[in-house]
C-alpha cells in the first residue's frame, strides 16, 4: 500500500482447484458446468465490478492479476466466448502465465471425467453419482487422479468447452477473437519450466512416450507428435542441440505450457500495450519472483528470511529488499496509473531502469525489463523465441482442425504440419457447444 500511495485496493480469493474446478469433457458439457474454475474468478470480478466502489475502488479501474495458473487463467478470461466477453477488468499483470493445451473434449477431457468418475465408486454411473458421493470420497479421488499423471504433465486445467472457451486462446489471439484490454504487464521468471523436469525421461524413446502421453492419439496417427519430437531433436551427442534429456523436456515445457503465451498476447495486443519483465534473481525457477512481488522486510525472520534461504534467494537482506521494492514500485505505478514508470523508484539501490514497450517482431522480444541479482536492465528475451512460438501456434491450429474441434465459422490459422481432410468442425457440436 505504501508503494501506491494508499491509492490501491487488493482484493483476493479462492477458486476451486483439481477436478472440482478444471473437470471438462463431454459430461461436463451435457450435465454440469466445465471450467467451473473460470465461472468462480468471473464471480469475484463481478463482485469488485458490483460492489468495490462501496469502499471506495473505481469499478472502471480494475488491475486482474495471477501467477502461473492464475495468470493463465486470466489468459482464458480474455478470450471467453471468443473475446465477446467482457472480462470485468481493464489491465492485467500476468506472472509466468502457464496451462497445458487441453482441447480434445470428446477424447482426452472426455477419459479425464470418466478416470475420476471411476475412481470415485462412479464408474458409468455419470454426474447423477458423483453429486451424491461424500466428501471425503471426491476428496481421494481428485488426489489419486493427480497422481496417475505424468510428472511434468497435467490431469486437468483450464481446457475448451465449446461455449464459454470455444477454442484454445492461442487461436483466439491470432484470429482477434479476444476482449481488447487497455494493457497488460507480462513476466516469467529466467528458469521458468525446470521444477517440472522430473528427471524421469532419460532416453529418446522415453521422451517419444512422454510427448505421446499428453497429446491424443490422433495427434500420433496425423504425425503430429512426430513434428514434435523432431522440432526438439533427439539427444545423439556432443553435437545434439540438447545434450541431455533433461534440457530437451524443459524446453518442450517452456514453450508449450509457458513463455510462448507471452509471446502470442504480445503479437494479439501489440507491443505498445504490453510492457515486458523476466525475472532472473538466482535461482530463477517459477515462482521464485513471487517473493519479490510480496517481500515485506517487516515481517518476522522466522517467515520470510527462512524461506528465502530454504529457495537460496541470493542476495538476500538490504540488497533483495531493494530489488524487492523496486519491483514493487513498477507494479504498484502501473495499477495505480496504467504506466510502471511514473511512480517507479529512481532513487534506490538498486535503481530501477526505464520500462518501455518491446519488440517482438525478431527471433526474440527486445526490449524486456530483467530483474538480475545485483541490478535492473534491458535485455532480449531468449526463452519466447519466435520460431518455437509459431511451432505451437501451427500444431495448436493443426490439431484443433484435424481433430474436428474448430468453432463453426472460426477463421484458421494457417500451419503446414498435417492435413485436413474432414471437416474441421464435425466434433465441435455437442453439450454446451451445441
Amino acid at each position: 500500500m505504501g508503494q501506491s500511495g494508499n491509492n490501491m485496493i487488493f482484493v483476493t480469493f479462492n477458486y476451486r482447484l483439481g477436478a472440482y474446478g478444471w473437470l471438462a469433457g463431454t459430461s461436463m458439457e451435457k450435465g454440469a458446468t466445465p471450467n467451473a474454475a473460470l465461472w468462480d474468478q468471473r464471480a469475484v470480478f463481478q463482485w469488485v465490478r458490483d460492489f468495490i466502489s462501496l469502499v471506495g475502488g473505481d469499478p472502471l479501474k480494475v488491475t486482474a492479476m495471477g501467477e502461473s495458473a492464475g495468470a493463465g487463467s486470466l489468459v482464458h478470461h480474455l478470450v471467453a466466448q471468443g473475446g465477446k466477453l467482457d472480462p470485468l477488468f481493464q489491465r492485467a499483470i500476468l506472472l509466468s502465465p502457464a496451462f497445458e493445451p487441453m482441447w480434445d473434449r470428446a477424447g482426452v477431457l472426455e477419459n479425464t471425467f470418466q478416470t475420476f468418475a471411476s475412481l470415485a465408486g462412479c464408474g458409468g454411473k455419470g454426474l447423477a453419482c458423483l453429486r451424491s458421493a461424500d466428501a471425503a470420497t471426491l476428496s481421494r479421488a481428485n488426489e489419486a487422479l493427480m497422481k496417475k499423471q505424468m510428472p511434468g504433465s497435467f490431469a486437468v486445467g483450464p481446457a475448451t468447452d465449446g461455449s464459454f472457451i470455444r477454442q484454445l486462446p492461442v487461436l483466439e489471439l491470432a484470429t482477434g477473437n479476444f476482449w481488447k484490454i487497455e494493457s497488460l504487464v507480462l513476466s516469467h521468471c529466467a528458469k521458468e519450466a525446470l521444477l517440472f523436469v522430473s528427471g524421469a525421461v532419460a532416453t529418446n524413446d522415453q521422451f517419444n512416450a512422454f510427448v505421446g502421453g499428453i497429446f491424443p492419439t490422433y495427434a500420433a496417427s496425423s504425425n503430429l507428435t512426430t513434428k514434435v519430437t523432431s522440432f526438439y531433436p533427439p539427444v545423439t551427442g556432443y553435437n545434439s542441440k540438447y545434450k541431455t534429456q533433461s534440457e530437451r523436456v524443459e524446453a518442450f515445457i517452456r514453450d508449450s505450457s509457458f513463455t510462448c503465451n507471452i509471446r502470442y498476447l504480445n503479437e494479439a495486443l501489440g507491443d505498445d500495450r504490453v510492457y515486458n519483465m523476466q525475472f532472473s534473481v538466482a535461482p530463477g525457477w517459477h515462482g521464485t519472483d513471487l517473493f519479490a512481488v510480496f517481500y515485506n522486510p517487516k515481517l518476522t525472520s522466522d517467515s520470510w528470511a527462512e524461506l528465502l534461504a530454504a529457495f537460496v534467494l541470493l542476495p538476500l537482506g538490504v540488497l533483495y529488499g531493494g530489488i524487492s521494492w523496486a519491483m514493487q514500485s513498477y507494479l504498484a505505478s502501473y495499477i495505480v496509473t496504467g504506466d510502471p514508470n511514473r511512480n517507479r523508484a529512481v532513487l534506490n539501490v538498486p535503481p530501477t531502469v526505464a520500462w518501455g514497450h518491446p519488440d517482438s517482431r525478431g527471433e526474440q522480444v527486445s526490449g524486456v525489463v530483467n530483474v538480475g541479482n545485483y541490478y535492473y536492465s534491458t535485455v532480449s528475451d531468449d526463452q519466447n523465441q519466435k520460431s518455437a512460438c509459431d511451432f505451437w501456434r501451427q500444431f495448436s491450429s493443426a490439431a484443433t482442425a484435424v481433430g474436428g474441434y474448430s468453432p463453426p465459422g472460426a477463421v484458421a490459422v494457417p500451419q503446414a504440419l498435417a492435413v485436413v481432410s474432414d471437416d474441421s468442425s464435425r466434433s465441435y457440436r455437442g453439450g454446451n457447444g451445441g
